[in-house]
């Protein structure tokens, strides 16, 4: 019966430790080839185009570095002045409640 409890227990431990099945996997894709890992730099005045390229997500929301918002695929962001920005997406899909985030930092040169 010992042997039993303790097996049961370490299969909860092990579902919980891992990702559920058919769970979003959230990432950001950007229309310039200056990238490193979640880091893009641009020039300030240029348009940077960033894409919902997630897996397993059927909604997404941004949250764009001036706080506004938007639930397209493809957002386009206009530095207005040189900074480090950083841009927010979150996606969901019909079958859980949570939102799993993926984050753009945004490097702005002169």
């Amino acid at each position: 019966m010992k042997q039993y409890i303790l097996l049961s227990g370490i299969l909860a431990l092990s579902l919980l430790a891992c990702k559920r099945r058919g769970e979003p996997i959230p990432r950001i894709c950007t229309q310039t080839n200056n990238a490193v890992n979640d880091l893009v730099t641009i020039k300030l005045g240029d348009t940077l185009g960033l894409v919902n390229c997630s897996e397993k997500s059927t909604r997404q929301r941004w949250v764009m570095p001036d706080g506004g918002n938007s639930t397209q695929e493809t957002v386009y962001f206009i530095p207005s002045n040189i900074d480090t920005y950083t841009v927010r997406l979150f996606v969901s899909n019909n079958d859980f409640v949570n939102e799993y985030q993926a984050i753009q930092r945004v490097a702005v040169i002169p």
